[in-house]
């Protein structure tokens, strides 16, 4: 045990190296007062890297009105499309890591990343919060389309191949995953269009300039109801109970079975108290019965990792995927 001094000792003026300490400690404490204590104080950017009208967007705008009560401030939604998601994801990455910008930070960024289209580094430019749902893929055509079922999706993909084009967000080596699974499995092949935004791949399809989608459930979820698209098949595990007659791929002998999880992550080196707090928050909002009805009014399904898992999920799939892709011949 220490012994108390009996006086105080004279204090002594800092040195030059403790000056410059003391004054570093007090410009932390400007940027980020109190940490957690004071985060946040104003409005928080949740940034979608996708455009308006999509799944991912309708998807954040709900998460972001339960994180904003959660957190007791404004989450505003900003969306950042473009390269397959890589033009917000290295908007996120070059914002201040201060908590203030946080946005959808999912496999997709990666593979662009790995494709060489972006000016950013998954394994050390995010930190990855956690994520709360996931959602399935769906090959769909228009209603009038010859195009009847999977099977004869893949026997004209084979016949033809490069002749059917398809839809998706993202780069024209790798527009979508799903798609690239029904090739790799079955020997098909087909013309990857990419567009910025489920809604306008969604208007394209309809209109003819392409034959078929393959995007999220949740983005054709209320065409494909409308009577606009016809679902040829879902890649999830399981039948969805929206549409029970529609059969997954691997019952038709195709193993394209991929959920993709939307996550929320931020810029590396955000304090760990404010990462803390957005985690405490998120853990919260899923949790929250709103959240389950957006994610089944979505087509989604609830998907929760929160902090390390999420972080080591992110990371093992970013050291699995060069392997995948070569596979798809893509790299």
């Amino acid at each position: 045990m220490c012994t108390p001094p009996t006086s105080i000792p004279s204090r002594k003026q800092p040195n030059r190296r403790q000056a410059l300490s003391l004054l570093g400690a007090g410009a932390a404490a400007v940027a980020f007062p109190g940490h957690a204590n004071s985060y946040p104080s104003k409005s928080i950017e949740l940034v979608v890297c996708y455009g308006v009208g999509g799944g991912s967007d309708s998807y954040y705008r709900g998460l972001g009105q339960i994180l904003s009560r959660q957190l007791g401030q404004s989450v505003v939604i900003v969306n950042k499309p473009g390269a397959g998601s890589a033009v917000g994801s290295a908007y996120i990455k070059n914002a201040a890591p201060n908590g203030y910008t946080i946005g959808n930070l999912t496999e997709v960024m990666m593979r662009e990343q790995l494709l060489g289209n972006t000016q950013y580094d998954p394994a050390k430019d995010f930190s990855y919060i956690g994520v709360g749902a996931s959602v399935p893929f769906g090959w769909a055509v228009r209603a009038d389309s010859p195009i009847k079922s999977l099977n004869q999706l893949v026997d004209e993909g084979k016949r033809s191949p490069g002749k059917l084009s398809y839809g998706a967000a993202g780069s024209p080596k790798l527009p979508s995953w799903a798609m690239k699974l029904l090739e790799s499995q079955t020997g098909a092949s087909y013309l990857g269009v990419p567009y910025p935004s489920s809604a306008a791949i969604i208007t394209a399809a309809i209109g003819g300039q392409i034959d078929l989608i393959c995007d999220a459930i949740g983005a054709l979820a209320g065409t494909v109801s409308g009577g606009r698209l016809r679902m040829l098949a879902v890649s999830s595990e399981q039948r969805l109970p929206q549409w029970p007659e529609v059969p997954t791929a691997r019952e038709l002998g195709v193993n394209a079975t991929t959920t993709l999880p939307y996550g929320l992550g931020g810029p590396a080196g955000m304090p760990a108290a404010v990462i803390a707090r957005l985690e405490d928050a998120m853990r919260k909002a899923v949790a929250d019965p709103e959240h389950q009805q957006i994610v089944d009014r979505l087509n989604m399904a609830q998907w929760v990792r929160i902090g390390k898992p999420y972080d080591d999920y992110m990371r093992s799939q970013y050291a699995a995927m060069p392997a995948q892709m070569r596979a798809f011949g893509a790299l």
